[in-house]
């Protein structure tokens, strides 16, 4: 799948929601580990059987969901670098040329591109 700018601009709002989706379960995992590894740092206690089942339940869960959505991603032809900064890049072309079209979540509109073998260091404004 390649994207020309015009068509990866007009995805831009679906991946947006969809990493703004990734953030909040990415979050809401994060906290289930903290709460998940306090528990079982109380040594096993059997009182805290029930609610740390409850929490790594919640783990698979929401990495269940995650991997939904990356696998929608994926079939986008989308590829995510970075979760926390929110960085994908889209598969395009330049003058005939393989690129990647880069746009990060504080990007007012995807204007960037680079090579496909280089880096968001290297993104120059289309």
């Amino acid at each position: 799948m390649v994207y020309t700018l015009d068509e990866a601009r007009a995805l831009v709002p679906q991946v947006r929601a969809v990493l703004l989706q990734l953030a909040v379960l990415k979050s809401r995992q994060d906290d289930a580990h903290v709460a998940l590894h306090g528990l079982l740092s109380s040594n096993g206690d059997p009182e805290h059987a029930g609610e740390a089942d409850r929490h790594e339940r919640d783990i698979r869960e929401i990495g269940d969901d995650m991997r939904a959505l990356l696998q929608h991603l994926g079939d986008l032809g989308v590829q995510l670098r970075d979760l926390e900064m929110g960085l994908v890049d889209f598969p395009g072309q330049r003058d005939g040329e393989p690129i990647w079209l880069c746009w990060r979540l504080s990007d007012p509109e995807l204007a960037h591109w680079h090579g496909t073998d280089e880096g968001y260091a290297s993104r120059k404004p289309w």
